[in-house]
């Protein structure tokens, strides 16, 4: 089957079949908050520290938000599923009502997110309809979130880990050899960083 014969609606599907988390990439342009949800965000590289995140051609955001020195990445908590799809609206409506901090670098951080980073544009790599962003991470911070908002199948879910077997992990990840003796569970970030 060529990439001609593809049915839109089938790869929608099977894109969708594999969970992400959902970022907020947000910055203050110009005095203007701007801001957009993400869920194609990942880790790309330790050294030197990049993340990535795709974005549609067609978006009338990114023109102007790609013009701010620092983007602030924020990882949504499970509970911000409302802030996802406000972060999707009406762009004057986008902050109203959000607690956020801006820094002095224009990053704009959510409060409550699980996780935040502080970035600059390392690369865009037009990737078909979308732009792959490769960013370039300044600042780390652990936000007051626990848990990561999931998206998944087109709906948004929840991690609930009382169905998994609590045991070692047993191989490789990311081509990095994982501790089998180790008390805890290593995550893929911590193998991500032995390879």
């Amino acid at each position: 089957m060529s990439a001609a014969d593809l049915d839109q609606r089938t790869l929608r599907d099977a894109f969708g079949a594999f969970p992400s988390g959902v970022v907020a990439v947000a910055a203050s342009v110009k005095g203007q908050l701007t801001g957009i949800a993400a869920s194609s965000f990942t880790s790309v590289s330790i050294d030197p520290p990049l993340v990535s995140f795709s974005i549609a051609t067609s978006s009338s955001t990114w023109p102007s938000l790609r013009e701010a020195d620092r983007l602030g990445i924020s990882v949504l908590a499970d509970h911000h599923d409302a802030v996802c799809r406000q972060l999707a609206g009406p762009r004057e409506e986008r902050f109203t009502g959000l607690p956020f901090k801006v820094t002095e670098n224009g990053s704009v951080l959510l409060d409550e997110a699980v996780a935040t980073y502080d970035c600059s544009i390392h690369d865009e790599v037009v990737a078909g309809d979308h732009v792959i962003v490769l960013l370039e991470v300044h600042e780390v911070g652990a936000g007051d979130g626990e848990h990561p908002l999931v998206f998944h199948r087109s709906a948004f879910a929840k991690l609930h880990r009382d169905d998994l077997d609590p045991s070692r992990l047993d191989g490789r990840i990311n081509g990095a050899e994982v501790d089998r003796g180790a008390t805890t569970v290593t995550t893929a970030d911590e193998a991500h960083d032995a390879a």
